[in-house]
């Protein structure tokens, strides 16, 4: 099966806070990371997913903002778990991880590789190895680039 990157849009393909016309500015930088990994789907966990309450609705409409190349990779959006109160105190697990984990439960069989590519490192268990960090207030730079690539190459191996 192929392996998943669950993608925030906020503080990674553009700084937190930004303005309007700055918005998915960083998208390019990490597209061009992804056309080495072509393997890799990606599933929005963006806060921009609640925009729509159908999720083919979603895909189709966040699709637009990819290039023509990735946008068929984008194939779902991750549920919406905020309605169950803070799962990390039934379950011990931050809220944007547990919302990876449905989705992969839901869509994919079990030991699946994934990555989730987020500034919110405290929706994650701490040290959490699906999880590449980065820092809201710069989002996703050239400098990142050597890492995301050495995530994803982990992950079409199969080292997750």
């Amino acid at each position: 099966m192929n392996p998943v990157l669950f993608l925030d849009f906020d503080g990674v393909l553009h700084t937190e806070p930004s303005l309007p016309t700055e918005a998915l500015s960083q998208l390019p930088l990490v597209e061009a990371v992804l056309r080495e990994f072509a393997a890799v789907e990606i599933v929005i966990s963006s806060s921009w997913r609640l925009d729509w309450t159908e999720e083919s609705e979603a895909v189709s409409f966040l699709r637009l903002h990819f290039s023509a190349d990735i946008a068929p990779r984008v194939v779902g959006i991750t549920p919406d778990c905020s309605y169950l109160g803070r799962p990390e105190l039934d379950e011990g697990i931050p809220l944007r991880q547990y919302e990876c984990m449905e989705w992969m439960k839901a869509n994919r069989p079990a030991g699946t590789a994934w990555l989730a590519l987020d500034d919110r490192d405290d929706w994650f268990l701490p040290g959490c190895l699906n999880l590449m960090a980065l820092d809201g207030y710069a989002g996703f730079m050239p400098s990142d680039a050597a890492e995301f690539r050495r995530h994803l190459a982990n992950l079409t191996r199969g080292d997750r």
